[in-house]
């Protein structure tokens, strides 16, 4: 658990049936993860599954349900986010 949210994890691509996807650093490490990203970016992001470069995220996430999230609840996910170690993606 001490390298959780640092991304690296192989999981399966649920929007291509027998691919895998790599998971991707959410730490606020400025480099590998979300640093740079403003609250407005991760929030966007979270709501449109398109990272602020337009590079969509893999089906993997629950883009269907995050699209429809109440506003406190995105606001939540976003201040823990913020508040989670910094991390380098090994």
């Amino acid at each position: 658990m001490d390298r959780a949210y640092a991304g690296g994890r192989q999981l399966p691509d649920f929007g291509n049936p027998g691919a895998e996807t790599v998971s991707r650093n959410i730490t606020p490490e400025p480099e590998d993860g979300i640093g740079k990203w403003s609250d407005n970016d991760i929030k966007r992001t979270i709501r449109t599954c398109v990272r602020p470069d337009g590079t969509p995220l893999s089906r993997t996430m629950a883009c269907d349900w995050y699209a429809k999230i109440a506003p406190d609840d995105l606001d939540a996910i976003v201040a823990y986010l913020s508040s989670l170690k910094p991390l380098k993606t090994e």
